[in-house]
């Protein structure tokens, strides 16, 4: 048996098929007016949802933008560092060589002309290498030379620096 409902429409009651165009049919009167209520409810909110959900998305592309240039400075700051020490690591590696080849020379065999006091270094970025010798502080003979060799570069965007390597040169080997 079908049961009869309350028309929100005319406000009398009808049955599921009443023929009138109510678009209660098969609602009870209860929910019908919180079915009413509710889709009054969504469009205040949802006209709300609009504003909010443009604002938070402004929000969003504004801490993701902040995010974005926070993480590329790291990356800049990465690749300076890490350039840097691949600019030392040839700097040394070069001041290291010229000391060996002064070893290989012997004490008596250092001299200007054949170990000049500056030099180029065409490895790396405006390099420039400088070399002394000098006798030994507080050596007890004249046997002894102290020999520092400084390599230097210009390198550009923040990544100029120098290398200095010392090393003693004796006669006794």
């Amino acid at each position: 048996m079908p049961r009869s409902l309350v028309c929100s429409r005319r406000n009398r009651r009808c049955g599921k098929n009443a023929g009138h165009g109510c678009r209660c049919r098969g609602m009870s009167a209860d929910r019908s007016s919180n079915m009413r209520s509710y889709r009054r409810s969504m469009r205040r909110s949802s006209v709300s949802r609009r504003g909010l959900t443009l604002i938070e998305l402004m929000v969003t592309v504004s801490l993701l933008a902040i995010g974005l240039v926070g993480v590329s400075s790291m990356f800049i700051v990465g690749y300076r560092t890490q350039l840097h020490a691949h600019y030392a690591s040839v700097g040394a590696d070069l001041a290291a060589k010229k000391i060996e080849r002064m070893r290989a020379a012997g004490f008596n065999g250092i001299d200007s002309t054949q170990f000049p006091p500056s030099f180029a270094v065409t490895e790396l970025p405006g390099g420039q290498g400088s070399l002394t010798f000098q006798p030994f502080p507080g050596a007890s003979s004249q046997n002894q030379l102290l020999v520092t060799v400084a390599v230097a570069w210009a390198g550009g965007r923040g990544v100029a620096g120098r290398v200095e390597l010392n090393s003693i040169i004796s006669n006794h080997g």
